[in-house]
């Protein structure tokens, strides 16, 4: 539905977005600032920590000065705050965690049914799916390390590490490290999805529906 704005209203909208940018408008402003601060703490909390308050708070400062979103509601603000923070941030893995924490919040909203796990026998003729919802991820360091050993498997030029997000049946959001063989295996789906035959192997089929990665069509 398209909304006419009168000129009048779309005018003052921007001179008070103007003069918030400014640090003009009082109060306001900074609850302006308070609030998106707020919400990066919410939506971001591992990358907060690792960024800390002061460092966060010129960010933020910088973002509604320099930049600014489109659109008001919170998960456009963040993704605005993202765009705006992906070439602001230093080599490390600051970008690396807003990114994937972004990711989560990404997959948690996304309207994809995710249908009920299988709980058969997957040795039969099953055509199989990827999860819906299912992002996939690299990282230079184990997101499951602390921020120290993080910083250090990047000094170290380590392997990256590769991960599935998704979100299950029951509105669960899960991260899934995958090992080589979880890789050859999704490899072989083709448009997200692939037959297994009786002949195959059901292990790592059966393990991957169990975990919620795959989902099952019967023939």
């Amino acid at each position: 539905m398209n909304l006419h704005i009168a000129p009048g209203v779309a005018s003052e909208a921007e001179r008070r977005c103007q003069a918030v940018r400014r640090g003009d408008l009082g109060p306001y402003g900074e609850l302006v600032r308070a609030n998106a601060q707020e919400l990066v703490a919410t939506m971001f909390p591992r990358f907060t920590r690792h960024r800390g308050a002061e460092r966060l708070c010129q960010d933020i400062d910088a973002f509604y000065k320099c930049f600014g979103a489109a659109r008001a509601e919170f998960i456009h603000l963040a993704t605005e705050f993202v765009r705006f923070m992906q070439p602001r941030l230093p080599l490390g893995i600051g970008r690396p965690l807003i990114e994937y924490e972004w990711m989560l919040f990404d997959v948690e909203v996304d309207k994809t049914a995710v249908p009920h796990p299988y709980g058969g026998d997957a040795r039969r003729p099953t055509r199989l799916h990827l999860n819906p919802t299912v992002r996939w991820l690299a990282t230079p360091f184990d997101l499951y390390a602390d921020d120290r050993l993080a910083e250090q498997a990047l000094l170290h030029n380590n392997a990256p590490c590769a991960y599935a997000v998704f979100r299950t049946f029951d509105h669960r959001v899960v991260t899934q490290q995958l090992s080589n063989h979880d890789i050859a295996e999704l490899s072989t789906f083709t448009g997200g999805e692939r037959l297994v035959s009786p002949m195959e192997s059901a292990h790592w089929f059966t393990h991957a529906l169990q975990r919620e990665l795959i989902t099952s069509h019967h023939e």
